[in-house]
């Protein structure tokens, strides 16, 4: 009977750590540091490939993303939100995404107009990851894009 109970325990000692290490936080990530690793890619050329993987993620837009907020592996995206939360367009700010879980995420590097109207964008998009220019929400006939924030960017 001892045995018994010191299995018990054991097994309910193993499942409080199990809970307790799915359970926490992702470790904050600075602006900056989004920025600087999704242009990482930028800079390394690396090709847009829904199958393939780069530093550990998937070559794709939410896989971009996954890298970028470092959250450890691919998301996709409609399960970004699981991580993210939706803002207003007014509190956009650098590291943030324009996501429409339907089909495409990318990342939102500053307004480039005090309209408001077009902002830079960072996204892994065929046939590679890329910096540039879009409209605001994004490119007209696609859609609907909201505006998302990482539940643990600084």
């Amino acid at each position: 009977i001892p045995g018994m109970y010191a299995m018990r325990f054991v097994t309910l000692l193993l499942a409080t750590l199990a809970v307790l290490v799915l359970a926490a936080p992702a470790l904050a990530i600075s602006r900056g540091e989004v920025i600087s690793r999704a242009m990482q890619w930028v800079n390394e050329g690396v090709p847009y490939n829904q199958q393939g993987s780069h530093d550990g993620y998937r070559t794709d837009c939410s896989g971009f993303v996954s890298f970028a907020w470092e959250l450890g592996s691919s998301y996709v995206t409609w399960t970004l939100p699981q991580v993210a939360h939706q803002i207003s367009k007014d509190d956009l700010q650098p590291g943030d995404v324009l996501l429409d879980t339907a089909e495409h995420v990318a990342i939102f590097d500053g307004w480039t107009d005090g309209s408001r109207s077009y902002y830079n964008i960072i996204e892994e998009s065929p046939p590679r990851a890329v910096r540039r220019v879009a409209p605001y929400p994004y490119y007209a006939g696609s859609g609907p894009y909201y505006p998302y924030r990482y539940n643990h960017i600084e």
